[in-house]
């Protein structure tokens, strides 16, 4: 059956409601647009699990620079929503979104404030009001995150237990450039071999990080040494932002480094910004590292390790 496009939240409203008449069980993924191999490896994890796959495309203006144009393709992302097994995309426009007198945002307090949002201290708040929304529209029974935004993952999972709404975050293995283990990424997709292979310094920083605490370091300046060792040895056109291990419960940062816990790394080259992080949530994943979807280019889909 074809994937059925609604082109606003009102149209898309009335489907909505035949879907929770139906009975069946609903997924959702929630995009920005321009999608890739990681929104489609959601897609298809959603349509695994479920009746009904709720796919939403719409460049959420409060996680982005004001003022900046996001560059995607609408059809060509309902098209590749389609193929990994979407059932509904819904789309909308910032005059539907944000009309005038809008002014409802979900504040977590100092969680907004670290990890990616202490680059961007806008980002994480509008990251979650947007996901909260279109849960809340949606009302599916799980919706799909990837790990490759770690910390939106976890704080819309605390955003929707918090607000007591009936839904299952399930959070989805990050997709990785095989060789590089570089994140399939939308801010990443213009860089030329050379830059995404310098790029992947920061996975093979992570990696040291893991596998030094796996060996029983417990001391995390020890830890973030050995992983700015490998940073110092690949980077050139971009330079260390921040590098740290944090806790899951406040993202604090830690002296001794005891699972659960999230290695997490940014660098810049002024323009362009790249986050990247392990979520180590159980002994298995600090010594076998966390599953990863890896891939041969940004639409080959692979396998799915640790």
């Amino acid at each position: 059956m074809p994937v059925r496009h609604m082109r606003s939240v009102a149209e898309a409203r009335p489907v909505l409601r035949e879907l929770w008449r139906s009975g069946g069980s609903i997924g959702s993924v929630h995009t920005l647009g321009a999608l890739h191999e990681a929104h489609a490896e959601l897609i298809r994890r959603s349509a695994s699990e479920n009746d009904q796959t709720v796919v939403t495309i719409y460049p959420n203006k409060i996680q982005l620079f004001p003022g900046s144009i996001y560059r995607y393709d609408l059809e060509q992302d309902v098209a590749v929503a389609e193929r990994a097994g979407a059932t509904l995309v819904i789309s909308s426009d910032d005059e539907e979104m944000y009309p005038p007198g809008y002014c409802t945002y979900i504040d977590q307090g100092e969680l907004h404030r670290r990890l990616n949002s202490s680059v961007f201290d806008f980002a994480s708040r509008g990251q979650v009001t947007g996901a909260v929304r279109w849960i809340s529209l949606c009302r599916p029974h799980a919706s799909y995150f990837g790990m490759k935004d770690i910390e939106q993952s976890l704080l819309v999972e605390r955003a929707v237990k918090d607000l007591l709404i009936d839904c299952q975050v399930r959070h989805v293995p990050c997709v990785r450039l095989r060789g590089t283990g570089v994140p399939v990424s939308s801010r990443l997709r213009d860089l030329p071999p050379d830059r995404l292979e310098e790029v992947g310094g920061v996975y093979r920083a992570l990696e040291a990080g893991r596998t030094l605490a796996a060996a029983g370091e417990q001391d995390a300046d020890r830890v973030l040494a050995a992983m700015r060792e490998v940073l110092d040895a690949s980077l050139r056109t971009f330079r260390l932002t921040y590098l740290t291990v944090v806790d899951l419960d406040q993202f604090a940062p830690m002296r001794r480094v005891r699972v659960p816990f999230i290695l997490h790394c940014a660098i810049t080259d002024g323009t362009l910004s790249h986050f990247d992080g392990l979520y180590i949530s159980s002994r298995q994943e600090l010594v076998e590292s966390p599953e990863v979807v890896w891939i041969d280019g940004p639409r080959e889909p692979q396998t799915s390790t640790r």
